[in-house]
């Protein structure tokens, strides 16, 4: 099973605070907002923010992005910039330390970045990604890497690994000249491993990319490359599943450069990990259930990679939890049996830029008609601070340790959803939270059904027939209309419970329905159908 997952919900689930971008309601489009990406090629104070439908191959040209820029004193301020052919706004001259976020609209879809702060080095990238299909992921397109030089994404879009080597200057070798040595963990020699170096000439639509092979030597030679401003490349290898890079950088016109590009260590030892403050739940309502939707952000503390196998690590979820399923954007995640779920993509070390590894998944708990229930889901690795969202429309109360309350966001519907923030729980303990406010089922209709059926059969036992009268409903026409009253009664008692039983219109739909039903029951149709708010239909 995939839980399918629109604008709202991508958003609300993102790996950015809960309080930094209000939640959209949730629908069939499909939307993701990436995390803002530091780069260095771009001037201090410019941020490009990139819209595409689908994949960033196709970009979303004229779309009116809204940048919304608060100073460092608290002063805010709008600018709007249009995307150009390659989907990209730029807002330059922006002040260092100020918050920037920004939105767009596609195609009647309101888009969201995360908020950040403007970096005193370099400018930033982020992405926003619009998919009109229900279920689809949005991907990032495919860098071409052949012997002659291509063109592929944009260093932002090439850099998504982990940081695993720099590049300098080096006297002795020639202008033009980079010269690269790919290491192991261990220090050997990688031997016939494929690089890929990247250039952007300034223009942040595209980049060039050229390949060669290292040697027996673990060497690899690049000549005639262009140096200066505004010349900025990038090395990049593909190894044991993962993407790894060199810092960006420039060539002196008087001499070459040099460095190395190592290959960090495994590890299987699940210490190194815990879940971060990033980490976020939503629980809403269900018929007799609640669904929760968890975004489990992974931090790997170690400098070495983590890897549990071929079968993954386990989460294990709450008691009862059922009908699991996997959210896009998600990394690759294997359903269990039970209450588990595993995670078996490789965690890169956290200090490493690489983009956080994130589990996402849904899955369902039966409330059993009770007005509460605790939820408690082990956590081996423990969670810093999480946070937990609730529409408010469902009028539910959660307890849980720590429990701070924050503003309350609005959708876009005007609908409000809650917002709280819990106490860590450390590595091994359980996260425990109370959801109270549940919708029940009536006592009193209970009572009546019970009273009716019990009734019936006794009359069934007894052998006792009512004598027909002219007016009496035959047979299946009697059945057919008890059900429909039973029906609208049930629905009047929801309706009791969620807004006071004091409600007086309700009170007298109450009333009529069960007259209609002593009615009924006694064999008086006419009485039956006069005394129904809804008359006759059978």
């Amino acid at each position: 099973m995939k839980w399918s997952c629109g604008p709202a919900l991508v958003l609300l689930l993102s790996t950015t605070p809960a309080v930094a971008q209000p939640p959209v309601e949730a629908s069939n489009a499909h939307a993701m907002a990436a995390r803002p990406l530091l780069v260095g090629d771009l001037p201090v104070g410019t941020v490009t923010v990139r819209v595409g439908r689908g994949s960033l191959s196709n970009a979303a040209v004229g779309v009116e992005v809204v940048a919304t820029v608060t100073s460092p004193g608290g002063t805010a301020s709008q600018r709007t910039e249009k995307t150009k052919s390659d989907g990209r706004a730029t807002f330059s001259d922006l002040p260092v330390g100020a918050e920037f976020q920004a939105e767009a609209v596609v195609d009647g879809e309101q888009l969201q970045t995360a908020t950040f702060a403007i970096p005193a080095e370099g400018g930033a990238r982020l992405m926003l990604l619009f998919s009109e299909g229900e279920g689809e992921e949005a991907t990032a397109p495919t860098n071409p890497h052949a012997g002659a030089a291509g063109h592929g994404g944009s260093l932002a879009e090439t850099a998504i690994g982990a940081l695993a080597g720099s590049v300098a200057a080096k006297d002795g070798l020639a202008a033009g000249t980079l010269e690269l040595r790919l290491v192991d963990s261990g220090g050997t020699p990688m031997v016939g491993q494929e690089v890929r170096l990247g250039r952007s000439a300034g223009r942040a639509e595209a980049m060039a990319f050229v390949t060669s092979s290292s040697d027996k030597n673990g060497l690899v030679r690049f000549h005639g490359l262009e140096t200066g401003d505004p010349h900025r490349y990038l090395a990049v290898i593909d190894r044991n599943g993962l993407r790894l890079s060199s810092a960006t950088f420039s060539l002196s016109a008087d001499r070459g450069a040099a460095g190395e590009l190592r290959l960090p260590g495994q590890t299987s030892d699940p210490s190194v990990l815990q879940v971060s403050n990033l980490s976020k739940l939503l629980i809403d309502l269900r018929e007799d259930a609640l669904a929760i939707m968890e975004n489990l952000v992974f931090e790997n503390q170690s400098d070495q990679i983590f890897r549990a196998g071929p079968v993954g690590f386990a989460i294990p979820l709450p008691a009862g939890a059922n009908n699991l399923g996997t959210i896009e954007g998600s990394a690759h995640l294997e359903l269990g049996e039970g209450s588990t779920v595993f995670l078996r993509a490789a965690v890169p070390p956290s200090d490493s830029h690489a983009i956080p590894v994130q589990a996402r998944f849904g899955f369902f708990v039966p409330t059993a008609g009770g007005s509460s229930i605790t939820l408690r889901q082990p956590m081996p690795f423990g969670i810093e601070s999480p946070v937990v969202m609730v529409p408010e429309e469902h009028h539910l109360t959660i307890t849980a340790p720590g429990l701070q309350a924050m503003a309350p966001q609005a959708d876009d519907r005007g609908g409000l959803v809650q917002v709280f923030q819990l106490a860590s729980v450390p590595r091994n303990g359980v996260l425990s939270i109370t959801v109270s406010g549940l919708p029940t089922r009536g006592s009193l209709g209970k009572t009546i059904t019970t009273a009716l059926v019990a009734a019936l059969l006794l009359a069934v036992v007894l052998g006792w027939r009512r004598p027909r009268t002219e007016g009496q409903l035959k047979a299946k026409d009697f059945g057919r209309r008890r059900d429909q009253l039973f029906a609208e009664l049930v629905e009047v008692e929801r309706a009791r419970r969620s807004t006071g039983a004091d409600d007086a219109p309700l009170a007298q739909r109450r009333a009529k329905l069960v007259a209609a039903l002593e009615a009924l029951d006694s064999g008086r149709a006419g009485e039956a159908d006069a005394a129904s708010p809804t008359g006759k239909s059978a």
